[in-house]
């Protein structure tokens, strides 16, 4: 067994720890996040449209407290949520790797590209659940947040690009190869 290999079993029973530790913790609150979602978009904030705190609509008391209540569960699962992807994406990098005998260093940019990916897709899925909220605090804090996660994803994404352009190469160069295997008749080799 090469050293890849012995990696990848070692990743995949890193992951099966993390996700076994971290999971449950991440799923109840991902669960608690969802149920003040829908509790304060479809039930608090629908009832308090009619109504003023010393001069301020109550909707968007209840949209800046539902938002700090949120931030601090979403930052004390962070770091539990990051873990799990990066977990899965070393696991999933070194199973990659192990199947095309791929340098560490490839390996290390399957596993930046696949991290850096699912860092931007939680990102926008954040954003989308919460869109609604910040604009009814103000449009420009929504605005300002999307242009933020909007420039964020475009240097993360171009990073997970740079990551797998070897394998992009490889794949070229395979691809390259049995072109010219056929035009210069070595496709006959290939089907003995």
């Amino acid at each position: 067994m090469d050293d890849v290999e012995e990696r990848a079993r070692e990743a995949y029973v890193s992951t099966i720890r993390e996700l076994r530790e971290s999971a449950p913790k991440v799923l109840v609150n991902i669960g608690i996040v969802v149920l003040l979602w829908a509790f304060t978009k479809y039930v608090f904030i629908p009832l308090s449209a009619e109504y003023a705190l010393f001069g301020i609509p109550l909707p968007q008391l209840i949209s800046i407290i539902m938002l700090i209540a949120v931030a601090l569960l979403i930052m004390g699962i962070a770091r539990e949520c990051l873990d799990l992807v990066d977990a899965a994406a070393t696991y999933a990098a070194y199973e990659f790797g192990a199947r095309r005998r791929a340098s560490e260093e490839e390996v290390e940019n399957y596993r930046v590209g696949l991290r850096s990916i699912l860092y931007v897709a939680i990102a926008a899925l954040l954003f989308t659940l919460f869109k609604e909220f910040l604009n009814m605090l103000h449009p420009a804090l929504s605005a300002i947040t999307l242009l933020a996660i909007s420039v964020w994803a475009i240097f993360t994404l171009v990073r997970a690009g740079r990551a797998f352009s070897r394998l992009a190469e490889y794949y070229a160069r395979e691809w390259a190869e049995k072109l010219e295997s056929r035009m210069t008749g070595g496709r006959g080799n290939d089907e003995q």
